[in-house]
């Protein structure tokens, strides 16, 4: 066989090995995002999300699907689109309606908490890197890697304090991700808002009866004790 045949065979042959490696690259990369999808299926349904016996399961949720989020993320694929195909709100080519339009307001209460969530993750400085999406998978919140405070872990608070309406603290949608606080820190007015507003919202998706929304509002309503 003359040399250059050679060449040209093994020129044919590293080209085909290149286009294999890359062809099973993207095919793990997809098998990946669809795994990822299936995994918030999971984390986002009613008794995942909604209906957990443990406050400590709750805040695990919460963690795990924004680390699931990140590494969408990492592989390329944006957090809402990931979150629409969890949730089946993606509009179809030939749809003129907005699947949203007519969502239960339960999907659009998990749709929301978690598009938030993951932003403020990123807000506070947290990175889509592997030690993060390592260990929020595994239910962990990390140190924050950069930021103001940078070192220290943020914490999982809820929107309604729990005291008001017992159980709260097992429903992941009224869990929040903030910066770490020092105890005794009194909610503030924007905080208040979103409290109520959030009551109304978990009334209007059955998740608690309208009339412990009226009493949450109340005393959420209720002017603050002077010193």
């Amino acid at each position: 066989m003359h040399p250059r045949d050679i060449v040209v065979r093994a020129i044919y042959l590293i080209i085909a090995i290149v286009i294999i490696l890359f062809g099973f690259s993207i095919f793990k990369k997809v098998q990946r995002r669809a795994a990822i999808v299936s995994q918030l299926r999971a984390l986002t349904s009613e008794s995942s999300y909604f209906h957990q016996f443990y406050a400590e399961d709750a805040r695990k949720t919460l963690i795990k699907s924004i680390g699931l989020l990140s590494e969408a993320k990492q592989l390329g694929l944006d957090p809402d689109e990931t979150l629409d195909r969890a949730l089946d709100l993606q509009k179809g080519m030939l749809d003129e309606k907005d699947p949203k339009e007519d969502a239960h307001p339960k999907t659009l209460l998990i749709l929301d908490s978690l598009h938030d969530n993951f932003v403020n993750a990123m807000k506070l400085g947290y990175e889509t890197d592997f030690h993060t999406v390592s260990e929020m998978k595994s239910g962990e919140l990390p140190p924050i890697p950069s930021g103001p405070q940078a070192g220290r872990r943020a914490v999982i608070a809820t929107v309604i304090d729990p005291a008001l309406s017992p159980g709260l603290e097992k429903v992941v949608a009224n869990l929040t991700i903030r910066p770490p606080t020092e105890a005794g820190t009194e909610r503030n007015d924007v905080e208040t808002a979103a409290a109520k507003q959030l009551a109304g919202r978990l009334a209007s998706a059955g998740v608690i009866e309208r009339g412990v929304s009226d009493r949450i509002t109340e005393a959420l309503s209720a002017p603050k004790s002077e010193p």
